[in-house]
């Protein structure tokens, strides 16, 4: 993936202001934490780097290239160098885990070849890969095991295992670990990172603090703006109680007298009419 930058991005639902004059670049293959308080506009950032909403104004860049300029054929080659992976997993549950799996492949094989994959099954190289990816994220006893019968965790592992199968450039995740247990969120975690050591830009939004800081670069949005753009080393108490300031969840716990009290924030994500964004794999 391209470096992506982002210059002046607004996006508005109605009277709602979602991203007010975002401005930073994401270089490639780093890795970068986002955070913020209820609304403030982590999640429709992500859909703006897939052109998942309008812009309202602004311009977004991939490799220099308007992202918003791009014919549909284009637009579809670039989405399936995305992978992504949400918190409530996006994953068909009639199906098995492995069939789930494959479905980071699906972007790429076209209609003829998935149609075969789906009434012969996957060749034995995807099948390898498959096998693969399950096993990495400790699945690999549950392949045949339909997603409805899995876990919660377990869901996000198959979720996390897709993406080992599409190997993206672009990495997004939206807030991947709020639903799950902490070992599962430690396993998920570093599967994420073992992607971006492969080369993949990594972009997590997190409501957890603590894990924010893992990350050598750490974004911040307050309602819809940028509060913060830099090392996890200078988020200090103060800077943390400014960002998360307001924030209705948060005041009952008297968030913001430390970094401790915050990890547990969550954004409220905005309903796109639009609905599926077309982001690979879902």
């Amino acid at each position: 993936m391209q470096e992506i930058s982002l210059e002046g991005v607004s996006v508005r639902f109605g009277d709602v202001v979602a991203l007010d004059g975002v401005t930073f670049v994401i270089e490639p293959g780093e890795k970068l934490a986002v955070i913020g308080a209820s609304g403030a506009g982590k999640s429709t950032l992500f859909r703006t780097l897939t052109r998942g909403v309008p812009l309202q104004s602004g311009r977004m860049t991939v490799g220099g290239r308007n992202l918003y300029a791009l014919s549909k054929r284009e637009l579809k080659e670039m989405r399936r160098r995305v992978g992504t992976i949400y918190q409530a997993y996006n994953l068909i549950p009639q199906l098995s885990a492995g069939v789930n799996a494959a479905l980071g492949e699906v972007g790429g094989m076209g209609s003829v070849g998935t149609l075969r994959a789906f009434l012969a099954g996957p060749d034995a190289g995807l099948s390898k890969r498959i096998r693969a990816a399950l096993e990495e994220v400790g699945l690999g006893d549950k392949a045949g095991v339909r997603t409805t019968d899995l876990s919660g965790g377990q869901q996000q592992r198959v979720a996390v295992a897709r993406l080992l199968v599409q190997r993206p450039g672009l990495i997004l995740a939206d807030e991947p670990f709020a639903a799950v247990d902490s070992v599962t969120t430690e396993r998920v975690l570093e599967t994420l990172l073992n992607l971006n050591r492969d080369g993949a830009t990594l972009l997590v939004n997190l409501h957890d603090v603590e894990i924010a800081r893992r990350f050598p670069r750490v974004v911040a949005l307050r309602e819809g703006r940028v509060a913060f753009d830099g090392s996890p080393e200078r988020l200090s108490r103060e800077k943390l109680a400014e960002i998360y300031a307001g924030d209705p969840r948060e005041a009952e716990r008297g968030a913001g007298s430390d970094p401790q009290d915050i990890r547990h924030c969550r954004e409220e994500t905005f309903r796109i009419a639009e609905g599926r964004d077309g982001v690979s794999a879902h």
